[in-house]
């Protein structure tokens, strides 16, 4: 079944073997076996190389899935061997910055007999493959079956620029930020036309404006003059408040269908740090 598997994901028996480092013939082989014992042809010859046939289309996710929850489970298990008081947190870069880093000292000082280790990154966590414990990450709610979720707080984005560049170009209606450069969150495109919709206008043609990986840049070019920014408002509060960066349509407020939530595998909610840690989280107010 795993040499099957992983022929089917790579439709090489080559590239399969050098995953399970064994040789081409033994994958070959062990493919031919498990036809045999089930009685049915799972690949054919295609004019494109390796191909699954019908019945090996249909039986690649079950055994895929099938595999995926073993793991899972060994993982799971695995981990109740390493230190109970030890917590690896994985969240987005700009939200640990912004949001969870100024928060963590009142988590350390009620719980001072709990570790927390903390990593960044901008995707989806594999929880059953990766050495990760909780994550706060940003999603519409459709979150793997083997996740449980607890949803924390909505996103409500607001726009955002330096104040030297509206005092030049000045923002007083929706129409008005057609004289500025829109800078682009790259794994947020949606998020202008999300804007121009509720204000009821069409977006811009042509080539969108600069982009940037993380919110933490675009804040960081909306506050030195590059344009106007679709940011989280309390991403923002800092600059609002300090005047480095203004709001020049606070009636323009777009909630977005997204939130942020706490993530972690289903069956480790019972764990000390996990609920000590979730506890604290949800009695946080935004």
């Amino acid at each position: 079944m795993r040499a099957f598997t992983a022929a089917g994901r790579h439709l090489s028996f080559t590239r399969a073997a050098q995953e399970l480092h064994v040789t081409q013939g033994a994958v070959s082989r062990l493919v031919k076996q498990l036809e045999a014992d089930l009685g049915v042809q799972l690949f054919q010859r295609g004019p494109r190389g390796l191909e699954l046939t019908e019945m090996g289309a249909a039986y690649l996710p079950a055994l895929n899935d099938a595999f995926d929850r073993l793991t899972a489970a060994t993982r799971l298990v695995a981990r109740a061997g390493r230190p109970a008081n030890r917590l690896t947190i994985t969240t987005l870069p700009t939200f640990a910055m912004r949001w969870f880093m100024p928060r963590l000292a009142d988590f350390q000082r009620r719980h001072p007999e709990i570790t927390v280790d903390v990593t960044s990154a901008d995707r989806r966590i594999d929880f059953a493959r990766e050495a990760i414990d909780v994550g706060l990450q940003y999603g519409a709610g459709d979150w793997p079956d083997e996740l449980e979720a607890s949803f924390l707080f909505p996103e409500t984005v607001i726009l955002v620029g330096a104040p030297a560049l509206l005092k030049s170009r000045p923002v007083k209606r929706p129409e008005d930020i057609r004289r500025h450069a829109l800078l682009t969150h790259s794994t947020r495109p949606e998020a202008w036309a999300e804007w121009f919709d509720q204000a009821g206008m069409k977006p811009p043609s042509g080539n969108p404006g600069p982009a940037f990986e993380h919110f933490f840049m675009s804040i960081e070019a909306a506050v030195n003059g590059l344009g106007l920014a679709l940011v989280p408002d309390f991403y923002v509060s800092t600059e609002l408040r300090e005047g480095r960066l203004v709001e020049p349509l606070p009636g323009q407020r777009v909630r977005r269908p997204g939130g942020y939530y706490l993530l972690h595998l289903k069956g480790r909610a019972r764990e000390p740090a996990i609920r000590a840690f979730r506890d604290w989280l949800l009695s946080l107010p935004s």
